[in-house]
């Protein structure tokens, strides 16, 4: 056997490794896609949830502050009468 066919099997079976070794790293890659494909999933899911949520809590918030506001429209209403009471029984 020549010096160059040795060379040439050798790069052979060096290739053939290498082949191997490719197919090995694309079947953890798929796996690891899989894997990142149903983590992204529950995370969308979960983001949802927690629009859901955010969105109902932003409504109840807005609520409460028409009431408060409310509220402090009607104290106002009402200390003003109160005041024009007192004045009214300074005047009797």
């Amino acid at each position: 056997m020549t010096q160059q066919q040795e060379k040439l099997e050798s790069l052979m079976r060096s290739m053939e490794v290498l082949l191997r070794e490719v197919e090995q790293l694309r079947g953890h890659c798929g796996h690891y896609n899989l894997e990142l494909s149903r983590h992204i999933t529950e995370l969308r899911l979960e983001n949802r949830i927690l629009t859901d949520k955010y969105n109902a809590l932003d409504k109840e918030l807005q609520e409460a502050l028409e009431i408060i506001e409310d509220l402090q429209d009607t104290k106002y209403a009402l200390d003003a009468k109160e005041r024009q009471a007192e004045k009214l029984k300074r005047q009797l």
